[in-house]
């Protein structure tokens, strides 16, 4: 079918754009069908016609059997959208000799043409002359140029086809050897920025603190990464302690590690130090009131029936003594003492 061969013609103009040294006489024809196959096809702008005949050949078709772009009277043509056209670009600017080739070509063109000039001079000089003998033949020419225009560049090879491994991600052959350390850790606003601690358990006075002041975010904001020198000289389950201005983080980060502190999911590498944010560490249950209380000390009585015994026979035994000494001294008693010391002894 004609719809299914497609020739499509650049000018020197659109292929400037694309190559800085395009030559300006020199255009580029792209032969496609519809097995995906794709054949280039250089022409000078003098050539006319004929290079539709040269393109026809490569497609295997006949004159006006197949579609050309821009329109050509005598050929079907084909509506092409601007972002197909700039597909086709795309596909021009991937070889990257394309513009060599065409230097080389321009001037294989203008040596040809000279060459048939000359050809043509000497032999209308030959036949003006009137010679019986016949003209010597010319030395038969060898040199082929790098791109003829009867040849057809050599069909592209495809290319390896790429791992389907996302943007960020390495084939694990790449990094079967790439040394890399786990960690768990501890991030929460502190007083000197946002904290990451590694074996937070272990942290104490005497811990290594560093500040670091380069950081750099995931596009998600989902982690992020400090550059290697940060945890220069640490082990892995040792303690170190990592400051980062807080003006360093986005609002919305800051306002996350605000509250509670946060497990750190911490992986090192050659690259830096990645660090992604985790769940909220629970803060330890609170103890019961009840417990917290001190036993009450039993307040011992201080008059309990033994002592208010003593207490009593102190008592008796001072007063008999000051009724003994009343009457060894009745000099000394007045004599309400002697009442006193008559009313004792009458109880």
């Amino acid at each position: 079918m004609i719809a299914e061969k497609l020739a499509y013609f650049f000018d020197a103009s659109d292929l400037g754009s694309v190559f800085e040294d395009w030559p300006e006489e020199v255009g580029l024809a792209l032969c496609l069908d519809d097995a995906g196959t794709c054949e280039m096809l250089l022409h000078h702008h003098e050539e006319g016609r004929t290079v539709l005949r040269k393109a026809g050949a490569l497609l295997d078709r006949g004159p006006g059997e197949f579609a050309v772009v821009p329109a050509v009277e005598g050929y079907p043509t084909r509506r092409v959208l601007f972002s197909d056209e700039q597909k086709l670009l795309a596909l021009v600017e991937d070889e990257d000799d394309l513009a060599e080739m065409a230097a080389d070509y321009l001037i294989n063109y203008h040596f040809e043409k000279d060459r048939k000039a000359r050809e043509r001079r000497e032999k209308e000089a030959a036949r003006a002359a009137v010679q019986k003998a016949p003209a010597r033949s010319s030395e038969p020419f060898f040199w082929r140029p790098r791109l003829h225009l009867s040849e057809v560049r050599a069909k592209r090879q495809p290319r390896p086809k790429a791992p389907e491994i996302p943007q960020g991600y390495v084939p694990a052959e790449a990094i079967s050897e790439v040394e890399c350390f786990f960690a768990e850790g501890e991030l929460r606003i502190g007083r000197r920025g946002v904290r990451l601690a590694l074996a937070p358990e272990l942290v104490d006075i005497k811990t290594c603190t560093r500040l670091v002041q380069e950081v750099g975010f995931r596009d998600d904001l989902s982690r992020f990464v400090l550059p290697r020198k940060a945890v220069e000289g640490w082990k892995p389950g040792e303690p170190l302690v990592i400051d980062i201005p807080e003006e360093r983080f986005p609002a919305g980060l800051r306002a996350r590690f605000s509250g509670a502190a946060r497990v750190a999911e911490v992986t090192i590498t050659a690259q830096g130090v990645f660090v992604a944010p985790g769940a909220v560490i629970p803060e330890p249950e609170p103890v019961p009131e009840a417990k917290l209380k001190a036993p009450v000390r039993k307040r011992r009585r201080f008059l309990t029936p033994v002592r208010v015994a003593v207490v009593l026979l102190t008592g008796v035994g001072l007063t008999a003594g000051t009724m003994i000494n009343a009457v060894e001294t009745p000099n000394l008693l007045e004599a309400p003492a002697n009442l006193v010391a008559f009313d004792e002894g009458a109880d």
